[in-house]
């Protein structure tokens, strides 16, 4: 029996249930306009995962870059490597030991997270299960999720998800470092990342943006620092609002519509003329010309004299011969 159908119908952790106990292989797609979203599973368990957004996807490598775990002069060194060696890009910066595979596995791990976590927020779209199809076949790094475990987790997020945007309400907020010496506290390593990503500058989207772990995880390290005093607010940043500017009009927009207007009253005239014209003929003519055949009445008008001794008028000569 195929597993699809719409996430109006069916409850998205139930079907991440159903794959998990059938112990099955394959890909679930699931479409929303635009958005398409892939989840792998092998026996089960969550292999990997990608959002893919009007734009397209955004790779790993570029992921790790735009995080800072690799510099921009390190990667570009690392693509020319990869022009000369035609190596994929990820199995040079693992063996040669840009990142380790612990590090790269925890990043995959909390994008996989992410991109659940965005999908269990739709209220509508479409799936469909591909049972065998593997996504990433190629990935040097093998991730094993335990499903029902990231259902939970994500369970556990959406709890606690309103009251840290209570705390943060904005991702334009601006927050900056507290010093408090006497305040020794020892953070977890997500914590202390996102405290040395804080430099009075970065806004909370810019943050999400760099950390490299997710938003929501990013969202609940801020959350922490500010409740145990580690932070405070800064200020919020203007938002910059594109004014698009106004519209040049053309009259060539308006020539089919004229055109079409001139066509119909054309007709419309034609129509008109040609009515009155079947109704009041300028000219007319006959083809015989009935002179010819007016009767002569003077041979009548003789025989009368003869008979009678005096010549009658036309009406009488009429009366009388045709009767």
């Amino acid at each position: 029996m195929p597993l699809e159908g719409d996430l109006k119908s069916f409850n998205l952790a139930s079907i991440f249930q159903l794959i998990s106990q059938d112990r099955l292989t394959g890909a679930l797609k699931i479409k929303r306009k635009n958005e398409l979203i892939d989840i792998g599973f092998y026996e089960g368990q969550i292999t990997g995962a990608f959002y893919e957004r009007g734009e397209g996807v955004e790779r790993l490598e570029q992921y790790l870059v735009k995080s800072g775990f690799i510099k921009k002069n390190l990667f570009e060194m690392i693509k020319e490597i990869h022009q000369e060696t035609k190596r994929p890009v990820m199995n040079i910066i693992l063996e040669d030991k840009y990142l380790t595979p612990e590090e790269v596995d925890r990043v995959i791990r909390f994008k996989i997270q992410e991109v659940i976590d965005v999908v269990f927020t739709w209220q509508e779209g479409e799936f469909k299960f591909d049972e065998g199809s593997i996504i990433y076949p190629k990935s040097i790094i093998k991730i094993r999720l335990n499903t029902e475990s990231v259902v939970l987790e994500t369970a556990r997020r959406f709890d606690e998800w309103p009251r840290i945007i209570k705390a943060i309400s904005s991702g334009d907020l601006v927050y900056r470092k507290i010093e408090r010496p006497e305040l020794k506290l020892r953070l977890p390593e997500d914590q202390e990342r996102v405290l040395s990503l804080i430099d009075d500058y970065r806004s909370v989207d810019d943050l999400v943006e760099i950390s490299g772990l997710g938003k929501f995880h990013t969202y609940s390290c801020l959350y922490h620092l500010q409740t145990t005093g580690q932070i405070e607010l800064a200020y919020a940043k203007p938002t910059v609002k594109q004014v698009r500017p106004p519209r040049e009009f053309s009259f060539k927009i308006l020539t089919t519509p004229i055109t079409i207007v001139l066509m119909i009253v054309i007709i419309i005239v034609e129509l008109l003329i040609g009515n009155y014209l079947s109704t009041k003929p300028f000219f007319s003519f006959k083809l015989i010309d009935e002179s010819k055949y007016i009767q002569d009445y003077s041979v009548y008008q003789n025989i009368f004299f003869y008979h009678h001794n005096r010549l009658p008028s036309i009406q009488e000569t009429r009366n009388i011969f045709e009767r």
